[in-house]
């Protein structure tokens, strides 16, 4: 049966010590240009802040909301940062522990010969109308440096090894992980 092709993002799945999943709050400069949809990674900034993140950027974690005092004065919650929207008082939540294992669906063909090699994301804009990300992992893998680690698919009876398959994945160039440039990935 084929996977739906349906990409939203990434999702926390588990903690791979068993651990409690837990979120952070950090902020986003006030007008930040870029919308910031839930689920997508983002990257820390200068002054603590974040952004969106780019493939091949060290991320921070997975946005998942943010509230913030609008112009007008009124609190805002919202699972998207508006591109361009100014605020105060912003604190986006995001689930930053290196420790957590993310659900993503693979842009391509993924199958289990991948679990262990790495892949970058996919920074595709989300979803204005429903907030939602439609970011994916690269589905062409390697073991050449990149943003994650396949761990394997996500058990369901609708979800087979190939294209558009949903991942179970690690952040591999996480911002509180060690440094990697002395390392080779995979040793």
């Amino acid at each position: 049966m084929a996977n739906t092709d349906a990409p939203r993002g990434f999702w926390p799945v588990r903690h791979l010590t068993g651990g409690t999943i837990r979120a952070s709050e950090y902020t986003i400069a006030s007008a930040y240009a870029t919308a910031i949809f839930m689920g997508d990674m983002v990257k820390l900034v200068a002054g603590g802040g974040i952004e969106i993140a780019a493939a091949g950027a060290r991320v921070i974690g997975v946005f998942q909301g943010v509230e913030y005092t609008n112009p007008a004065g009124d609190v805002v919650f919202s699972n998207n940062w508006p591109a361009g929207q100014a605020g105060t008082n912003i604190k986006a939540v995001v689930y930053d522990d290196p420790n957590i294992v993310f659900g993503v669906q693979s842009a391509g063909s993924t199958v289990a010969a991948d679990v262990g090699n790495l892949g970058d994301h996919v920074n595709t804009a989300g979803s204005t109308s429903t907030g939602q990300s439609n970011q994916e992992l690269n589905g062409t893998t390697s073991t050449a440096y990149a943003g994650f680690r396949v761990l394997g698919k996500i058990g369901a009876p609708d979800n087979d090894w190939g294209t558009n398959v949903n991942l179970e994945v690690q952040v591999y160039e996480h911002e509180f992980g060690a440094s990697l440039e002395a390392t080779t990935p995979g040793v």
